[in-house]
């Protein structure tokens, strides 16, 4: 592993503390049980749901805290976005199949819209509840996930066909360059322990790849069916597949204890009260996936 990774596990170790943690948790939905788990940040235990079963949920892949200070639920086969109050009780839907949205997946913000990943090959943007700005990116690329960066670029999982890769778009939704190829790309996320750096589950490619913004790959943890990822506090991964959450070592990929038995899907992070407060007021654009 490289030694930026092992500064920053004992940085974070000192400041990640397990008694911090209690306004902190990550976000996992389980798309079989239809609800949406919370996990402690610094070991990732399981810490029940925020979202209990959830009648109108049909496979739930991406829950995350966003524009109004509200939980975004991403629903690929109800085909609707749905929002939660922060004590996971039912809001609304913010879009569905009526705003043009089928089978969709990844999610996220910036500047207050919301961005949603189709495999109609388009990512759709939204200032509003059910108002459609229009497609940011329709290229050609089949989108699985979609991540902001703050300077309002953005990175993309495409799974179209044998092209599989991640790549980077510009801040107006133009293609900048693919980064690297891998195929079947699920969630890409911060590398919070490695800033400037990535990770990215392949569900196909068995392996959660660590990587820069020029395309440099430091790292590669074997993953089988790879979907969701996220750095923890003690510097192992927590990583889903479709039989649940597991905390592995990075680049041997070996089990250090499985946390939770389901369909496990994207993994994404929930800061403490305060920055929820900026979120609210359309803050903190790229901060939900740290």
């Amino acid at each position: 592993m490289r030694s930026r990774i092992v500064v920053g596990v004992v940085a974070a170790s000192l400041l990640l503390a397990p008694a911090a943690l209690a306004d902190e948790f990550l976000l996992i939905p389980d798309s079989t049980a239809d609800a949406v788990g919370m996990y402690d940040p610094y070991d990732g235990t399981y810490l029940g749901d925020l979202i209990p079963p959830f009648d109108s949920f049909s496979t739930p892949i991406n829950a995350a805290p966003g524009p109004g200070g509200y939980i975004y639920v991403s629903d690929q086969v109800a085909d609707s976005v749905f929002r939660f109050n922060m004590d996971g009780s039912f809001f609304d839907v913010y879009a569905d199949a009526s705003d043009g949205l089928n089978n969709i997946r990844g999610i996220d913000f910036r500047g207050g819209h919301v961005f949603v990943t189709s495999g109609d090959d388009y990512v759709a943007e939204f200032d509003g509840p059910h108002s459609k700005v229009g497609n940011f990116i329709q290229d050609g690329s089949d989108p699985f996930d979609i991540l902001f960066l703050e300077d309002g670029r953005s990175l993309l999982a495409d799974i179209q066909g044998t092209s599989d890769n991640v790549r980077l778009y510009n801040y107006d939704g133009s293609l900048a360059y693919e980064l690297f190829s891998v195929s079947f790309p699920e969630q890409i996320q911060f590398d919070g322990l490695s800033p400037g750096a990535f990770l990215n589950a392949s569900f196909s490619g068995n392996v959660v790849t660590d990587f820069d913004l020029d395309g440099t790959i430091y790292e590669q943890t074997p993953w089988s069916s790879g979907r969701g990822v996220y750095r923890l506090g003690n510097g192992n991964l927590l990583v889903t597949d479709g039989n649940g959450v597991f905390e592995i070592e990075p680049g041997t990929g070996n089990i250090i204890e499985q946390e939770y038995a389901g369909s496990a899907r994207f993994i994404e992070f929930v800061p403490e009260p305060a920055s929820l407060t900026l979120l609210a007021f359309g803050g903190l654009v790229a901060l939900r996936r740290r």
